[in-house]
């Protein structure tokens, strides 16, 4: 009430409200701490604001972007992604909607949105566009001059893997991936180096990532309101020299109507429409399904959910279409993974699980990472726990990568199902049906691996083939899995959420950022009650400390993992400071952090931090609540120096944990608060684990 707003700028001149906060009583210590924070939380946020230039006004944005930029308009995607390959400036001129080639009275939802390969590279775009705008090249700055771009409602429903604005030529580099992304054809791989994205402006919807890049370098993000991403408002790997700076995140996606299933549905289609052409059959559940009609039932079902969500209510219509809803619906509406803010990782897509050392080959690392003056606020997201069929000790995915899936977690035991019965019989899906049946094509030589249809990726094999050809009074027709757990429907390592997580670095800097409102809706594990069995094992990255934990509901604010300081003389120590973290909540966690030192990282320094994970949660020591915690080795290198100090001047609402030991033990923790809390982390390495450590 007390702000005084420049008609003019539509900026607040001035925030007296912060001189009158409160009175503290110094008799009452819980309600003077819980004040102080709350207190270095609108400072902080201030701080942004000011540092930013003020809080612009809906309706007035006085920045001017240089007048040599090139102008973008909606028309220079309505054929698809802004292809950058030289150096240049670059502005938006109105607010841009990413449409490309969007169904028509010829062209089925399902059949839409794909790439004219005469034009666009068949490897870099073989799975659809993956970007509004692809920066391969250096030297090039993009003003968002006040606007917003953003993924339409029906590109993001149709395309799963998307970055609005990607600093690569492609979304993977060489090798990685789902599928070979540079071909023998291709153009060369080039990730983006002196690149600069400045608002005011918004970067908005996107079914992955606000901005994500590959090999990059002298990265500077400032300024930039993020907002209705699913995955992450950023996400960088292998990347020298990063500034994110005075951005905003103002929540993720929460209307998100679809699980990762349906993206498997998508990414089949194309197989199928190339056997539909060359007339296939197979055989399902003792009868002949030619391929004509598992593509029309397959297509027909994703034109129903495109239907119901885009021309519809936004959602799956549970009466009208029953099944889709079954196999596709997402019950929380928010992003079924793990999600960040801002994530910085080594060389590689982050899909592995904490890092634990690093690199010594400074060509696999990130380096010289500067994160401040951000507000993280209202992010929320879950982990869909996919159990990985494994046979012959692999996992079975389909020929894009996606796990081949037969049951889903759920509490109610007649909902479990999705290509598996109770009695183990086989379970036909339009999905599962066309993932075994491209595999079959694969098999029998028929359908052959090219750009846009590679098959080196599929691992549905005979056991599952002719398990779901035998006629189902047929012994063969019974199958008991084998499930793998701790990993997604891309079976990437179940992490849970974190909003800034740095690994892989040399030398970071992680400063006055505002983390509020984080909330992670993960069910119960895997395991811990099903018709369909348990977990066998578990997805080989979930930990090095503890490698049978499920993390999905694992939230930590700040993560560091497998870093050092930077690497200059003389030598100094990465930083975490002025950092405020509030309300982070998990009905699933096994821990809950607010800044978490992990692995073998050395040489940070944190201090002035202020972390209440929630006002209810003390400094219990057997309950999930951690303000802070680190690794012993850690805390000393060989010559006894504290390589991760921690200052005094931190006010931590919650407790801080020091890893004593890192082994592994056969003990089964039914009750983490059973465990003495000095060998709590002898049990596994990470607390509160469920399972048993090889």
């Amino acid at each position: 009430d007390d702000e005084t707003v420049d008609e003019t700028s539509g900026k607040v001149s001035a925030l007296p409200i912060l001189a009158k906060f409160c009175q503290l009583n110094p008799t009452d210590t819980n309600h003077t701490m819980k004040s102080l924070i709350h207190a270095r939380v609108l400072l902080s946020i201030a701080s942004v604001l000011i540092s930013s230039g003020g809080i612009v006004s809906a309706n007035t944005c006085s920045f001017q972007a240089p007048e040599d930029s090139i102008c973008l308009q909606n028309s220079d995607f309505t054929d698809g992604t802004l292809i950058i390959d030289t150096p240049g400036k670059y502005k938006l001129c109105e607010d841009i909607e990413f449409d490309p080639n969007p169904p028509n009275s010829q062209v089925s939802p399902a059949e839409a949105y794909e790439p004219d390969f005469s034009v666009y590279d068949k490897n870099n775009y073989g799975l659809g566009f993956f970007a509004a705008i692809a920066i391969g090249a250096q030297d090039v700055e993009i003003y968002l001059n006040c606007h917003t771009i953003k993924q339409s409602k029906g590109h993001a429903l149709m395309q799963r893997f998307f970055a609005v604005i990607e600093l690569a030529s492609s979304p993977f580099i060489p090798n990685v991936g789902p599928a070979q992304f540079v071909g023998e054809n291709s153009p060369s791989f080039v990730g983006a180096s002196n690149v600069l994205i400045q608002g005011p402006g918004t970067i908005g919807l996107s079914s992955h990532h606000g901005v994500h890049g590959n090999e990059n370098s002298n990265i500077t993000i400032q300024q930039v309101t993020f907002e209705d991403f699913e995955v992450a408002a950023t996400s960088l790997n292998n990347v020298d020299t990063l500034t994110i700076k005075d951005c905003k995140i103002k929540g993720n996606r929460q209307d998100v109507p679809i699980v990762g299933l349906f993206s498997a549905a998508r990414n089949i289609i194309p197989y199928g429409k190339k056997l539909k052409e060359l007339g296939y059959s197979t055989i399902f559940s003792g009868e002949t399904v030619t391929a004509e009609d598992a593509y029309d039932d397959l297509v027909s079902m994703v034109n129903n959910v495109f239907n119901d969500i885009v021309t519809g209510s936004g959602f799956i219509d549970s009466q009208l279409h029953q099944e889709e809803f079954h196999l596709f619906d997402n019950e929380f509406k928010v992003v079924d993974g793990p999600c960040y803010a801002f994530l910085v990782h080594g060389k590689g897509p982050a899909v592995g699980g904490q890092g634990f050392t690093l690199a010594d080959d400074d060509t696999l690392t990130s380096s010289n990472i500067s994160i401040e003056n951000n507000i993280i606020n209202n992010v929320k997201c879950w982990t869909n726990e996919v159990p990985a069929t494994v046979v012959n000790g692999v996992v079975i995915n389909d020929a894009r990568g996606a796990v081949f899936q037969t049951v889903k977690v759920t509490d109610v035991p007649a909902e479990r199902s999705l290509a598996i019965t109770a009695g183990g019989k086989y379970r036909r899906n339009p999905v599962a049906d066309m993932q075994i049946m491209t595999a079959k094509a694969i098999q029998d030589g028929v359908l052959l691996s090219s750009p846009e249809l590679q098959t080196a990726v599929n691992t549905i094999d005979a056991t599952i083939i002719n398990w779901a050809a035998a006629d189902p009074a047929s012994p063969e027709a019974s199958f008991s899995p084998s499930y793998r757990c701790n990993g997604d429907s891309m079976h990437h390592v179940s992490k849970g959420m974190i909003m800034i997580r740095v690994e892989d670095t040399l030398g970071f800097t992680i400063a006055n950022n505002t983390i509020d409102a984080i909330e992670n809706l993960s069910k119960a594990p895997f395991g811990t009650s099903s018709t369909f069995g348990t977990c066998a094992d578990f997805h080989a990255g979930a930990s090095i400390e503890n490698s049978v934990e499920q993390q999905a509901g694992n939230v930590r604010a700040i993560s560091a993992s497998a870093v050092k300081g930077y690497e200059v003389k003389p030598k100094k120590k990465s930083e975490i400071l002025l950092n405020s973290i509030t309300n982070v909540v998990s009905n699933n966690a096994n821990v809950i952090v607010g800044i978490d030192i992990q692995g073998e990282s050395e040489g940070v320094f944190v201090d002035e931090n202020v972390v209440n994970l929630f006002d209810d949660a003390t400094d219990d020591i057997f309950d999930q609540y951690i303000a802070f915690r680190c690794r012993e080795f850690s805390r000393t290198n060989n010559n006894g120096i504290k390589s991760v100090e921690i200052g005094d001047l931190n006010v931590f609402a919650q407790e801080s944990q020091v890893l004593h030991r890192r082994l592994r033990s056969s003990s089964f923790l039914e009750s983490h608060k059973n465990i003495e809390i000095k060998s709590e982390w002898e049990v596994g390495g990470c607390p509160f684990a469920r399972g048993v450590a090889y």
